[in-house]
């Protein structure tokens, strides 16, 4: 309203390159014209055939938000963002909670470190996790029975899909504008977010990974100014912030110690907890902690990883830090409020310095 935005809803489907057909509830269809066309019709879950989705009891990260009363035990299928967001809530809130992923480890594009600390924190919150484990069928009987491929039963009142999403293209007829979708209905796009059809972009969910909420908004800021030729943002920055929102949070920026160790980079790493920050200490954190990574020949920041309280917000230091091409000398120099979680800034970096130090005397020797 406050642009003047012309608002139509309905499901829409492409007739040609400029043209859209628009299908409202109990109306009658509408055709509209555009020189230029942004496809935002994000994603939806993905529904394996293997899932008894026709049994109220069995649900999608879509459909579980219509639950009605919480039942006492839950299993989760699929340990991805989703996966591990709605395990962590759903044990919050006193249920027992299963989830099964078939990857050795939850959230592998995570830093080790956060990754295994948040895996024990579920645990420790009662979580029981089948990590390396496949299911082989699901039943729908008094009770949800989920069956392992190594022959284990896990019986539960419901069950949560969380294995993956598809983009809604389906309804789109991409054929009329000689468009085709991947495997899950995503749609590839160059660097401006431009499809293959000119005057056609796509961007968010519907492009696949990042697929966030933060990054689709950017995304669809560098297709317009690419669309219409305006002086703005001609492209998304080269480091992007992920934000996990488990219990307790995590987020990341920048490099990992695996990417950098197989890009043969010299770094240096240096953590800051929690449990030996005031405000970590007020706010009852034992488990949160910093670990910054830095170029060990002149200590420019590289990565940024946080579990604990505010993590997402408490990245974005390190990822100003990490676009503006920064070191250790920015967070040395600053003073932090005291006390405050961005304190550990400075002390991270006080860590990466003293090993940084070691390091050297022993190649010295």
């Amino acid at each position: 309203k406050r642009h003047s935005i012309t608002y139509l809803t309905g499901t829409a489907s492409f007739i040609d390159p400029q043209t859209i057909k628009i299908k409202p509830e109990n109306k009658d269809e509408m055709i509209i014209t555009g020189d230029v066309i942004l496809i935002a019709t994000g994603s939806s879950p993905y529904r394996a055939p293997i899932f008894p989705f026709e049994d109220p009891r069995v649900f999608d990260s879509d459909t579980i938000l219509n639950l009605k009363e919480l039942p006492s035990s839950i299993l989760i299928a699929g340990g991805g963002v989703i996966g591990c967001e709605y395990a962590c809530m759903f044990s919050a809130l006193g249920i027992d909670v299963s989830l099964v992923e078939g990857r050795e480890k939850l959230l592998s594009f995570m830093d080790p470190e956060v990754a295994d600390s948040l895996t024990r924190c579920m645990r420790n919150m009662g979580i029981k996790l089948y990590l390396k484990e496949e299911i082989q069928s699901v039943e729908a009987n008094n009770q949800i029975e989920t069956l392992l491929k190594n022959g284990h039963l896990i019986q539960t009142e419901a069950l949560l899909t969380a294995t993956g999403r598809n983009g809604n293209t389906h309804d789109l007829n991409l054929e009329n504008i000689g468009l085709k979708s991947g495997k899950r209905g995503q749609l590839e796009v160059n660097q401006s977010y431009q499809t293959t059809c000119p005057n056609i972009y796509a961007v968010g969910d519907v492009i696949g990974f990042p697929a966030l909420a933060s990054t689709s908004m950017e995304q669809a800021r560098v297709a317009m100014v690419h669309a219409f030729d305006l002086e703005y943002k001609t492209e998304l920055a080269h480091v992007l912030p992920y934000g996990i929102y488990t219990i307790p949070e995590c987020s990341m920026a920048g490099a990992t110690e695996e990417f950098l160790n197989k890009e043969n980079i010299d770094y240096v790493v240096g953590r800051a907890t929690y449990q030996s920050n005031s405000r970590g200490q007020i706010i009852g954190d034992q488990e949160g902690f910093l670990k910054l990574i830095f170029c060990k020949e002149d200590m420019k920041l590289l990565g940024v990883h946080v579990i604990g309280e505010a993590a997402s917000e408490l990245v974005h230091v390190g990822l100003t830090a990490l676009l503006t091409g920064a070191g250790a000398d920015l967070f040395i120099q600053t003073c932090y409020n005291y006390p405050t979680l961005s304190e550990m800034y400075k002390y991270a970096t006080y860590d990466a310095l003293g090993e940084r130090n070691k390091t050297s005397k022993i190649a010295a020797e």
